[in-house]
């Protein structure tokens, strides 16, 4: 069936998200309101499906990947009509934008997805959703969610789901999972999948360096605790560290029930085939990580430091400040717990591959500090106007040439995009397998009124659209 779909999709742009949900609305599926994002945008939950097993999409997790809304777009209006059965054995609750604010944000590229400098300067990323559940892990306890947490929150308490599937994409990298257990033969069938399609495994390190490695690409989907965990033991102020962490949708929908199976796949949007050469670079991962973090180093000081003088002239209701206070500061910090680990696990010692090296000196070191530049030029241009201990403009001319420079440098490497479509077909696979996984097992599931932790969505205060004088007309 995906195959006769693969000969039809065609992806140019990614569509509004008014558009987006229109689709939605019109596909005749069930749905109520079950939020609002901070602008006081609506967020839905759609329903479908009669079946005994509970399945729960979240698409626009993060509201710079779009993969996600289209995935579900092409489930909704094409897979449920052509696979009836996957609505007699399955009920799907079906978030489709779950930052409906941040994701209008990013509508700006959304028109033209195979720009990528626009898509550097354009791209907004708040993490409003994913590590922002209420949580607690020690005697470290998260309850400040943000409307979209709450959002997602309810719709977990709703569903008591049998298996959660954040709907994200990456942007620089090879393909990769994360799953709440080791599922070989799940894991199989999508590295075939993804064989048919080419789209390469991800071949350099894992996301974050304390995961759990079930195989090349394919890692334990971490929660609250091991963030709490790595801080605890590698960050320099842990307190720090943690500040404004909350549970992942993973950790939380554990609370309704323990027995639920959650896998993220994600998808990369930009690539290069260095990241499939696994020969020998001749460098140990240790001086490679060294290398990238001598270099990053000073631009992070300066960022921050700009960052840290600009922040608290910034009204707090511009959204590229909450950007801004999420991915700079605090660089540095991140930067020297890196640091410590490199310096003191052994495992760095070994020589890295070609794609590790390309990874860690291309994708970690010029795209990363790429995309917090790009953070830093939105909080000036858009957010700074007049403030009196900051040349502005001075600082934005520094910055671009420290962004010119940086994007020549990356450019001078091969790098290509992944499709639009293949990145959709492999969600859509993700999605399809991982059911069918799920409707073979023997795993019960709990009774729809015993679901644990059921609570009513909290009330909360949301500030105008007009007032963030952020939205491009």
């Amino acid at each position: 069936m995906l195959d006769s779909l693969s000969r039809r999709l065609t992806l140019r742009s990614v569509p509004s998200v008014e558009e987006a949900i229109n689709v939605f609305k019109d596909s005749g599926l069930s749905y109520e309101v079950i939020g609002r994002g901070w602008c006081g945008d609506p967020i839905y939950m759609f329903r479908a499906g009669e079946g005994s097993r509970r399945i729960l999409l979240v698409g626009m997790v993060d509201p710079d990947e779009p993969v996600g809304l289209l995935a579900l777009k092409s489930l909704v209006t094409e897979v449920f009509d052509q696979e009836p059965s996957s609505l007699s054995r399955c009920a799907w609750f079906i978030v489709p934008v779950a930052d409906p604010c941040g994701a209008r944000l990013n509508e700006g590229w959304f028109r033209d997805p195979y720009d990528i400098k626009l898509y550097i300067l354009e791209r907004f990323k708040v993490k409003a959703v994913e590590w922002r559940l209420p949580g607690s892990c020690g005697d470290y306890v998260f309850n400040e969610p943000t409307p979209e947490a709450l959002a997602v929150k309810r719709v977990i308490d709703i569903a008591g789901p049998d298996a959660v599937i954040p709907l994200h994409n990456n942007d620089f990298s090879g393909l990769y999972f994360f799953l709440s257990r080791n599922v070989p033969e799940l894991i199989s069938n999508l590295k075939n999948a993804a064989r048919k399609l080419g789209i390469p495994i991800h071949r350099g390190e894992p996301e974050a360096p304390y995961l759990e490695v079930f195989e090349e690409g394919f890692y334990r989907e971490p929660t609250i605790c091991d963030e709490y965990r790595n801080c605890v033991e590698h960050a320099p102020n842990p307190k720090a560290c943690l500040e404004g962490l909350g549970e992942t949708i993973y950790g939380y929908a554990k609370k309704a029930n323990p027995n639920v199976f959650s896998i993220t796949c994600e998808t990369p949007y930009i690539y290069s085939r260095v990241l499939e050469n696994n020969t020998p670079s001749g460098n140990s991962l240790r001086d490679a990580y060294l290398r990238m973090i001598n270099t990053v180093e000073p631009i992070a000081e300066y960022v921050e430091h700009v960052a840290r003088k600009l922040i608290p002239q910034v009204s707090m209701e511009c959204p590229y400040l909450w950007e801004a206070e999420e991915y700079l500061l605090g660089w540095r910090s991140k930067l020297e717990s890196l640091r410590r680990r490199v310096m003191k696990d052994k495992l760095y010692c070994r020589e890295a591959s070609k794609a590790e090296e390309f990874d860690i000196t291309v994708v970690k070191g010029l795209w990363n500090t790429l995309l917090k530049l790009g953070i830093a030029l939105r909080l000036l241009s858009r957010c700074g106007e007049s403030i009196p201990s900051i040349n502005i403009d001075e600082v934005i001319t520094e910055l671009t040439n420290m962004f010119e420079n940086l994007n020549t440098k990356l450019h001078q490497h091969p790098i290509e995009h992944i499709p639009l479509e293949k990145q959709v077909l492999m969600q859509l696979h993700t999605i399809l397998l991982t059911t069918e996984s799920l409707l073979m097992s023997n795993t019960s599931a709990p009774s729809l009124t015993s679901r644990k932790g059921v609570n009513s969505i909290s009330t909360y205060c949301t500030p105008s659209i007009e007032k963030t004088n952020c939205f491009r007309t």
